[in-house]
């Protein structure tokens, strides 16, 4: 669902094939919770089923990061935010949040590029998606930030030593 101030929420049920022996979400899951909500955002500028068949384009993953903040359980039914954080002719950088009300259970950011389905590589956004993909992102925009969107995850060994 989106919003009129460009907000795309997505429900999202946790399902029984997701969950450990105890019922809480297997990690890998998590990126399963995200997943289907990014069709809710493909569809919010333009790029839904009946585009993809008759463009024959879509978007693919290039990469993710995602963070655990807390637990789910099966059955329940959590909050998906999706916003566009950097987007250019044939990219999307992707910033999530699954909450359980107003209480963070997980995040994700990750970098999507524009896919030609038949040649089987990127290619630009086609002229009106990427003008309804700049209006969302103007919108995503004027929401107030997530300050942890394109922080760098860093090794130990690059962390200065505690002096003693």
């Amino acid at each position: 669902m989106t919003e009129q101030s460009g907000r795309i929420l997505s429900a999202v049920t946790i399902q029984a094939a997701w969950v450990d022996a105890s019922d809480q979400l297997r990690p890998a899951f998590y990126t399963a919770a995200f997943d289907g909500s990014i069709d809710d955002l493909k569809a919010a500028f333009g790029l839904d089923a009946a585009w993809r068949a008759a463009r024959r384009q879509s978007t693919v993953a290039l990469e993710a990061r995602l963070s655990l903040l807390g637990s789910a359980r099966r059955g329940e039914v959590l909050r998906v935010e999706t916003r566009l954080f950097e987007v250019d002719a044939k990219r999307l950088h992707i910033a999530q949040v699954l909450a359980r009300g107003d209480d963070w259970v997980a995040t994700r950011e990750s970098m999507a590029i524009s896919f030609d389905l038949d040649a089987r590589r990127s290619c630009p956004f086609a002229p009106e998606i990427a003008t309804r993909i700049a209006a969302l992102h103007a919108a995503h925009r004027s929401l107030e930030p997530w300050d942890w969107v394109g922080q760098q995850a860093c090794w130990l060994s690059e962390l200065d030593p505690p002096s003693n």
